[in-house]
């Protein structure tokens, strides 16, 4: 491919545009230099005034949703930001149908374990619960649900490429996560533990009596529950491996029970009491380990850690001890209530004063540039490995983090120079129709557009919910009158997208 001289002029006046946007963060704090390292806080804020109504609106939506669509925000002014929120919180009243038949292709997902076990193509399960994912998140209405489903799926993360996960994730995410993902945190963590997916994941489905496998009590009390400053020791986690001895999963070669299913095998239980953060559990088979999970579920240090997370996902990197505090409260009044934590979150002043201090993990990024470009997103099998291909770019194929901890949730993890040239590529390869499987309409996007200015802001309104600041917009309109404009819209697009606003939830 030949690089013609206004080919190569028009890079590097896209270049020169994207290095100054970078230099326009979110109250012109500056970006740091380029590597390829974890830099630290690329676009921190600083205290700002009180929010109006309306940036208060499209604050909660940019939080609690894949990126909210100007319709989405239309209807929210209309019946009310409480209104629309409590309308979220029960998925089951908002109809899905166009989502929900965008499913019918993946025969996998109403499978059996048994069945996907028998497939040639083992990949398949995999492949398609991805793209199903994808396209929920894309399409559907119920956008708080499945940002729930999103946040429950990482903090019971599952590796979706290990061994029998591979058949096993699929039923974990329609039976496990998506069923409690606005129900009690109790029934939530026994429903994990009893997740095929989970006990081969950490090992417990080969866990025996004689030689306890310590990976998921370990696990379950440092990732799922307490928290590892809670104070348990390793003798803990000794008991609990103990007490969860015969908690295991159905073979695929064995012809009597149902393959992949849960069950618990007495046999290889470890019998007798056992002592966990001193409490006695008394010898009973299965029931040591319901009795472990259910106080678990119940320990203050559950509430605390369980708060923080959430906290940490819809507030800040660094959420304070006082709204930390005061939704373990409500953890510890409702039981874990999930909608009830949500609620409270929202209205404290912790939420209300977070504008512009979270940063997008890479998934947030791909799908509320879909969302809010209005691509349309068709994965098949001819083009659903290269779509995950971009993701994978980017740093976040769902479920295919390897460690038990889930994907990080900080922006000093994701905010690299690389990282953002890499977001910065794919929203102009977006804008351009160059990814196969993925399109967008520009020029509907803009018909109200006249002139450059119109241009940046009608696209400002779109994409951010709000127009530019006055540096970043003169340095965009000034980028947009220098060439031909209309054909220049797609590389204005992608400037917004790889902006440092684009950037911020």
């Amino acid at each position: 491919m030949t690089l013609t001289r206004r080919d190569f002029l028009k890079m590097s006046g896209m270049f020169a545009a994207w290095t100054a946007l970078a230099s326009c963060a979110p109250n012109d704090v500056l970006t740091p230099a380029p590597t390829t390292a974890p830099v630290g806080t690329a676009f921190p804020t600083l205290p700002s005034e009180p929010l109006t109504d309306e940036a208060l609106l499209v604050h909660t939506l940019k939080r609690f949703t894949f990126g909210p669509t100007p319709e989405m925000i239309e209807k929210a002014k209309r019946i009310g930001l409480n209104a629309f929120i409590e309308e979220q919180l029960f998925p089951e009243s908002i109809p899905d149908d166009a989502t929900d038949k965008l499913m019918d292709p993946f025969t996998t997902l109403a499978m059996t374990p048994k069945e996907r076990f028998r497939l040639e193509k083992k990949g398949l399960p995999v492949q398609e619960l991805i793209s199903a994912t994808l396209l929920r998140q894309r399409y559907s209405e119920r956008q708080l649900f499945e940002t729930m489903v999103d946040f429950w799926g990482n903090h019971f993360s599952i590796y979706i490429a290990k061994g029998g996960c591979k058949t096993l994730k699929t039923d974990d995410d329609l039976k496990v996560i998506r069923p409690n993902a606005f129900g009690k945190f109790r029934d939530l963590l026994h429903a994990s533990a009893h997740s095929p997916a989970m006990l081969v994941f950490l090992d417990q489905s080969t866990s025996i009596g004689d030689a306890p496998n310590e990976n998921y009590g370990r696990e379950l009390m440092e990732l799922h529950t307490i928290g590892v400053e809670s104070g348990y020791t390793h003798h803990d986690v000794e008991e609990v491996s103990r007490a969860l001895t015969g908690w295991t999963v159905v073979s695929p070669r064995d012809r009597k029970k149902e393959a992949g299913t849960y069950y618990f095998n007495p046999q290889i239980h470890n019998s007798g009491e056992k002592h966990v953060l001193g409490m006695m559990i008394p010898s009973g088979g299965e029931d040591e380990g319901m009795m472990i999970l259910d106080m678990l579920a119940s320990h203050p240090s559950a509430a605390k850690f369980i708060s923080h997370k959430l906290a940490v996902r819809f507030i800040s990197d660094s959420p304070s001890p006082e709204v930390v505090d005061s939704l373990a409260q409500v953890f510890t009044q409702t039981d874990g209530d999930t909608r009830a934590l949500l609620r409270a979150l929202i209205q404290s002043d912790s939420f209300k004063a977070s504008a512009g201090q979270k940063f997008k993990k890479p998934l947030d990024f791909f799908i509320s540039t879909l969302r809010l470009t209005d691509a349309t997103l068709t994965l098949n099998s001819r083009n659903g490995r290269k779509v995950q291909e971009y993701l994978r770019v980017l740093g976040q194929v769902p479920f295919t983090w390897s460690p038990p901890d889930g994907f990080p949730d900080n922006e000093e993890y994701w905010s690299t120079t690389s990282g953002l040239l890499d977001r910065w590529n794919f929203g102009l390869l977006l804008t351009s129709n160059q990814i196969r499987g993925m399109e967008v309409d520009l020029k509907n996007l803009t018909r109200d557009a006249a002139s450059a200015e119109d241009v940046v802001d009608v696209l400002s309104l779109r994409f951010l919910g709000e127009l530019l600041p006055d540096n970043a917009r003169a340095i965009l309109v000034d980028f947009a009158s220098s060439g031909d404009l209309d054909k220049d819209i797609p590389s204005i697009a992608g400037l917004i997208l790889g902006s440092p606003h684009f950037q911020m939830r």
